[in-house]
């Protein structure tokens, strides 16, 4: 079945709570925090949903440190994540240095269009002021 062109897809209420839900909060989601948040949604909408705002770009997805997959709504264009691994804050690092050293690696190997994904995982000020 093809992908759907997301100017295509339906705008619904439903949509629309998650994606605010998500641009009101400076941590990232799961579908379950989502879900208990939204007690209009159900959780296969919840899921549904995630899973088409991720592949069409209007989200991003967020792999915590314990595996599980969270979302959140970032600005446009390229950009990585610095995750607290205890309260999980996500801060945007717009400042990527890894294009040339990524372009140098790929060459060395003879590949071509080579892009990347980063995450960085730490301790954010306030978790590790409370230690």
């Amino acid at each position: 079945m093809p992908t759907s062109n997301p100017t295509t897809r339906r705008k619904t209420e439903q949509r629309a709570a998650i994606v605010d839900a998500l641009r009101k909060n400076d941590r990232a989601m799961t579908a379950q925090e989502l879900h208990d948040l939204l007690d209009s949604v159900g959780l296969a909408t919840v899921y549904r949903n995630l899973g088409r705002l991720a592949e069409d770009g209007e989200i991003d997805a967020i792999r915590r440190p314990n595996g599980e997959t969270a979302y959140r709504a970032c600005t446009a264009g390229h950009h990585h994540h610095l995750i607290c691994r205890n309260c999980g804050l996500v801060v945007e690092l717009h400042d990527c240095s890894l294009d040339d050293w990524g372009r140098k690696i790929a060459d060395k190997h003879g590949f071509v269009g080579v892009e990347h994904q980063a995450e960085l995982l730490g301790t954010c000020e306030k978790c590790a002021n409370r230690s």
